[in-house]
């Protein structure tokens, strides 16, 4: 085998002085104005050497294939304008030394890239595998010399899967140490969150707080970040955030635990405030179970807004609440435990609250169609520490069932779907401390029918409906048991929604919904005092969608007090690439009442107007709210959010402004400077951070 390739490298040299090739069953040599000699064949003139898994380019090469003591060498020195490709990595650096037969090697002050980060040093020690060891090394996001960031470390090395570990590392800021730690962890795969990030707070009352947050630990599917912070006139902050997320992406859990030494709140006992946060999802493959854990404990109210981060914020609600779904073949059903563990706040503590809802099913031959909703707990209402010494809270063991029959009826071009249902609940325990039973029917019935036209360019579909519901009379009255939520509210009613929806879908685009929409309708309530006539309220609904404009109004007209109720109009234009806006406007009048379920109005008729309209469920204001984006260029845009609230009973006008101008300053580091405008105070924030 030796012999055979010096004979083709001679007879070559011979045929042409100009290129040298010789090919093997896995090894490729492309030289230009080789030289061989006693088993190594060289070039100073530039040449590629490609075998499996490896490329080897440079303009200085010399490839040797020999037998010394019976062990065979086969070994390639290349320097000079050096390109290496190995196992899918790219490497620069000034000399390569690489051996075919144990696949290792190593480069002199070399360089490479993965992810976003730049890794380079005065040694790399390639593996057989893939992995590669850097010799006092550097880690950084800058392609240039001119580096932004970067860590230094006495000792780099990167897996096969990305993992980094280092050893005595130095973190620098445009050559500035500002931190080290004997030992660092971390993917170079970019997670979710980015690696690095620095924000100065500048709040009016409370002057600068300088943040920093960065990754100090990161396994294949995990992170560990610190957060310091420090307040110039009230002291020091720190947090632990960490974040998880499973190979198959199905659970997650993120934490944040944030702490400071911060006597900002009058009524805040000693000087420390906390805020611990989490969240957890998992859910099965088929996602027919699902589970969702989040707790957020903070020391006063006033914490969220005083430490508030965008990078920081998990979506708890400031609500602690363990929940479990699962969907079967028959039912599906959930499990609620809602404790409260701030006692700053008024909650319905649901202690556990489970929740069954069984698969609709079709009565025999009837087509009468059944639908059973059952659930029971124990619900404890807990007022605000505040205000508990004035009201006192309540608890009972509640168990609820909901049956349902309805039968669709089509007579012509109309259908009519009767209904008829149950609606019981048990409470262990009421205002007199008894017993107490709800019981009362729901009947109705909803009819609506539809009528379309096309026309060249759209087509035009018309919806009239009606829908009746009523109410029999409970058998308790609403002040002989707790309510906890809106669910406990019943009382007699019967009311009508009279209207006709109409859609426009045009026939220019492949767009199945409606590019505009007007619902029209009406709400009438009968044998009722409280309305001087069986039609108070009036509702309109628009939408207008194109590619490039949402808009949409909604109001309500009372003709009983004859004033507009409500009205909610908001609009987003995107003119193109660079400049997109949007406007919203909400007015509410002392009369429309703040429910959870707008449509309910059994709390409209189970107390006198003049109660409802001296309790906090009546809430007039109004509401405007913009934001506004804009590219000035191509590393240049600007961010604006406006909330603005007026007419509010009892409270002083809102004005709440912020403008961010947000640019790129080197490869991947993104900056942003926020002014925010707020009733009580003003806030500068300077922040840059990583990303991908």
């Amino acid at each position: 085998m030796l012999l055979s390739r010096r004979l083709c490298f001679l007879f070559l040299c011979a045929v042409s002085s100009i290129v040298a090739v010789e090919q093997t069953e896995d090894l490729t040599i492309n030289l230009k104005e080789p030289i061989f000699s006693q088993g190594v064949i060289s070039t100073d003139q530039g040449g590629v050497i490609e075998a499996p898994g490896i490329r080897i380019q440079a303009r200085k090469i010399s490839y040797t294939s020999k037998v010394e003591n019976g062990i065979p060498q086969q070994k390639v020195v290349a320097e000079g304008d050096l390109l290496l490709e190995y196992l899918g990595q790219y490497f620069i650096g000034e000399k390569l030394e690489y051996d075919f037969v144990t696949h290792t090697g190593s480069v002199l002050n070399g360089k490479t890239y993965t992810s976003i980060w730049f890794l380079g040093g005065d040694k790399f020690e390639l593996r057989q595998d893939g992995s590669f060891v850097i010799y006092n090394a550097y880690l950084t996001t800058s392609e240039s010399q001119n580096k932004t960031f970067n860590v230094d470390a006495s000792k780099i090395k990167i897996s096969k899967e990305k993992m980094l570990t280092a050893d005595n590392i130095s973190f620098k800021f445009f050559k500035v140490p500002f931190f080290w730690v004997p030992k660092f962890k971390s993917n170079l795969k970019f997670f979710s969150s980015p690696p690095i990030r620095y924000k100065v707070v500048w709040d009016k009352s409370l002057g600068p707080r300088p943040s920093a947050r960065f990754r100090v630990f990161s396994s294949k599917y995990s992170d560990l970040y610190l957060r310091f912070d420090y307040r110039i006139s009230k002291g020091p902050g720190a947090a632990v955030e960490s974040e998880f997320y499973s190979e198959d992406n199905l659970t997650t859990f993120l934490t944040r635990n944030y702490g400071a030494m911060d006597k900002s709140v009058p009524d805040e006992h000693g000087r420390y405030r906390y805020r611990l946060q989490g969240m957890f999802h998992s859910q099965s493959k088929d996602a027919s179970t699902v589970a969702d854990l989040t707790w957020d404990k903070l020391s006063d109210d006033k914490m969220p807004g005083d430490f508030k981060n965008d990078d920081f914020e998990i979506n708890t609600q400031l609500i602690t609440l363990f929940r479990l779904n699962h969907i079967g073949d028959d039912y599906a059903g959930t499990l609620r435990v809602q404790p409260r563990i701030n006692k700053f706040q008024s909650l319905t503590q649901q202690l556990p609250l489970a929740n069954v809802s069984l698969r609709p099913l079709t009565l025999a031959s009837s087509g009468i169609i059944s639908e059973n909703f059952f659930n029971g707990g124990y619900l404890n209402y807990s007022y605000a520490s505040k205000v508990n010494n004035v009201l006192h809270n309540f608890h009972a063991g509640r168990i609820e069932t909901k049956n349902y029959l309805y039968r669709p009826i089509d007579i012509h071009n109309f259908t009519l779907t009767p209904f008829a249902g149950f609606t019981g609940i048990y409470y262990s325990n009421n205002p007199q401390h008894r017993t107490v039973v709800q019981a009362l029917g729901i009947y109705g019935a909803t009819a609506n029918t539809r009528i379309s036209r096309r026309y060249s360019h759209y087509r035009h579909l018309i919806e009239p409906y009606i829908q009746f519901q009523g109410l029999t009379n409970p058998t308790i009255k609403v002040d002989r048991y707790y309510v906890f939520n809106i669910d406990d509210g019943y009382t007699h009613i019967n009311m009508v929604k009279l209207g006709a929806r109409q859609s426009f879908f045009s026939q220019r685009t492949m767009n199945f919904s409606p590019t505009m929409v007007l619902d029209v309708f009406a709400y009438g309530f009968f044998n009722e005092k409280d309305y001087h006539t069986t039609f108070p309220r009036g509702y309109t609904n628009f939408d207008w969608n194109l590619p490039n404009l949402n808009f949409r109004a909604s109001f309500c007209w009372n003709i009983a007090e004859k004033l507009l109720d409500y009205s909610n109009f908001y609009a987003f234009w995107t003119a193109n690439e660079d400049f997109a806006v949007g406007i919203e406007y909400r007015h509410r009048s002392r009369f429309d009442w703040r429910k959870s379920n707008h449509d309910n109005y059994v709390i409209d008729f189970a107390r006198p107007l003049d109660e409802l309209l001296h309790s906090p469920i009546s809430d007039g204001r109004n509401t405007f709210l913009a934001r506004a984006e804009m590219r000035v260029s191509p590393r240049w845009s600007i961010h604006y959010q406006a909330h603005i609230g007026w007419g509010r009973r009892n409270e002083p006008n809102y004005d709440s402004q912020r403008v961010d101008l947000i640019t790129y300053l080197s490869t991947h580091w993104k900056a942003r400077i926020s002014y925010e405008h707020m009733p009580n105070d003003d806030r500068f924030t300077y922040d840059i951070k990583i990303v991908k």
